[in-house]
């Protein structure tokens, strides 16, 4: 005689119910396990249909969770969160400083909103409304929320949680247009004179500045390097008896929670290691840098704090929020950078989007093309003489 038929995985059988005792019922089934075993699930309630009831929500959170695994969908989505950092953290591929941006984002957007929320209740319904009162604030921030719960509760459909990522129902979130906007001459030039002035009125007390901010903005401006990257140059790694001279991009600075300023071995990607040429004018700031720590080792920064340490990028970018407003570019949203946006847009005008994007440290023109080149609007001649060829031919 055949046996009963094995379940399918993630099913169960005939709910039976019994009374067990005065006014109590008890109601059971068999349900296949996601690791193959059948097993006997109940639950208890006032009656048989309270308690058929219970059974029900007791297999639903058995059909979405892995078998062994901590979290089901009634779990809390705080706890969800934080093994899902706990996985990020184990990344390898992943930059310490894109971990550390997820966290934060993680921490300040999304966990302010539905840490008191279940698994199962993070649903399309609700993440909807709350990414619409985020891109009332900004595009960006309910795209980075939207990443972030992506990411979550994709993670969540990897371990078995949940059957499916709610967030890929979401509707569509229309991108503001955006221009990139380089740098005028003209506000190149005040930039430039009011580093060159920072801090050097006449009767001012403290310390004189040492000139530094004013030759990170030369660099940064020869280079279309990020902040992080020309802070993270070292002796070692230029060399300015090539022609042209030469940098190597081959790291970046990041302050790290726990550790403080740090150098990561590579730029924001590993695919971001290049070499650059640097024009004379960086050159001249980067030989002076060199002579005035000619007596370190080849893994001193160029840049450097007065205890001869890494300087914070944050540092240095207040320092130039003061630098903009002397030089009367205050509110105009320029920060540092604006300078690689400008050496992206002149090298893409001059050379094409591809020397630009190679000198970037970009994989792809479209990265430069849409968020670091201007476009070149200006009116060419060469154009009106092609089409004139479509002249009536007594005009030609």
């Amino acid at each position: 005689m055949a046996g009963r038929p094995r379940l399918p995985v993630s099913t169960f059988g005939t709910i039976k119910t019994a009374k067990v005792g005065p006014g109590r019922y008890r109601a059971y089934t068999r349900f296949r396990d996601w690791d193959g075993e059948t097993r006997q699930v109940s639950a208890t309630g006032t009656s048989a249909n309270e308690a058929a009831a219970a059974l029900k929500v007791e297999l639903v959170g058995r059909h979405v969770g892995g078998a062994g695994d901590s979290l089901n969908a009634d779990s809390s989505f705080e706890a969800l969160a934080a093994a899902w950092v706990e996985d990020l953290l184990m990344d390898v591929d992943r930059a310490d400083s894109t971990k550390e941006i997820y966290q934060r984002e993680l921490r300040t957007l999304v966990l302010p909103v539905f840490s008191n929320f279940t698994i199962r209740e993070v649903t399309v319904g609700r993440i909807e409304p709350f990414l619409k009162e985020q891109r009332a604030i900004s595009y960006p921030r309910a795209k980075h929320s939207r990443t972030i719960l992506g990411m979550i509760l994709g993670f969540a459909v990897r371990r078995g949680i949940i059957p499916r990522n709610p967030v890929k129902d979401l509707s569509r979130m229309k991108k503001p247009p955006h221009t990139p906007k380089a740098l005028t001459t003209e506000q190149i030039a005040a930039i430039r004179a009011a580093a060159q002035s920072w801090r050097t009125e006449e009767g001012r007390m403290g310390p004189q500045p040492d000139g530094q901010i004013r030759d990170i903005i030369e660099v940064m401006l020869g280079t279309a390097t990020r902040i992080g990257e020309t802070l993270a140059l070292r002796k070692c790694d230029v060399d300015m008896d090539a022609e042209p001279p030469l940098v190597y991009i081959n790291g970046t600075v990041l302050v790290k929670t726990g550790a403080g300023v740090v150098r990561q071995s590579h730029p924001k990607t590993h695919e971001s290691n290049r070499v650059v040429g640097v024009p004379q004018f960086a050159a001249e700031v980067i030989r002076r840098r060199l002579e005035s720590i000619a007596g370190e080792d080849d893994e001193h920064p160029l840049f450097f704090t007065y205890k001869g340490t890494l300087r914070a990028p944050h540092n240095v970018r207040r320092t130039f929020r003061a630098i903009l407003k002397n030089a009367g570019l205050e509110g105009l949203e320029i920060t540092p950078h604006a300078f690689r946006r400008t050496g992206a847009t002149l090298l893409a005008n001059e050379l094409g989007l591809q020397a630009a994007a190679d000198v970037l440290g970009h994989t792809s023109t479209s990265t430069t093309r849409d968020h670091y080149a201007e476009p070149d609007r200006t009116v060419k001649a060469e154009p009106a003489a092609i089409m004139q060829q479509l002249a009536p031919p007594e005009t030609q």
